[in-house]
């Protein structure tokens, strides 16, 4: 199971950077034909839209589960004991259950989608809305992790 997730874990850091860099390139390409006479590129827009969506949603489960997502974390930090693995518990449900919520509204998103095309690319939008449902999905399973882990931290006292 370590495998699976150490291989996942794999995958979405590289493709949140592959977005990245992609989103870098297409914002480069949209600055050139700007400014050069004659040459138009109006994908570059939409495409870096895109690329920056999917660059945060690659990158959420990864930071959900090491725990590397921005907080304000002043009270949890003037806490401890069971107190603060409570509140963690908690905290990680309300991921779980946005996260399902999340799951559900991806998949409306995504049959909607399958009836449009983009804008300017002039590709089936639910090719990027189908990618939405595995991120909440993932986000989900890493929050209900967390929420495990946490409960066996507060039962063995720590």
């Amino acid at each position: 199971m370590k495998k699976i997730a150490k291989a996942f874990d794999k995958v979405f850091s590289y493709l949140t950077a592959a977005c990245f860099i992609l989103v870098g390139i297409c914002v480069l390409v949209q600055i050139i034909t700007r400014y050069t006479p004659g040459l138009s590129a109006p994908w570059t827009d939409e495409m870096t839209r895109l690329l920056f969506m999917y660059t945060i949603m690659t990158g959420a489960p990864i930071a959900i589960k090491y725990r590397e997502y921005a907080a304000i974390d002043i009270l949890l930090n003037n806490l401890h004991g069971r107190v603060r693995h409570a509140i963690t518990v908690f905290e990680h449900l309300v991921i779980s259950v946005v996260g399902v919520i999340g799951t559900w509204q991806a998949y409306i998103f995504f049959t909607k989608g399958l009836k449009t095309l983009t804008t300017s690319l002039r590709i089936n939008m639910g090719f990027f809305y189908i990618v939405p449902i595995g991120i909440f999905a993932l986000t989900t399973i890493y929050s209900l992790a967390l929420v495990v882990e946490e409960v066996m931290d507060m039962v063995k006292g720590e």
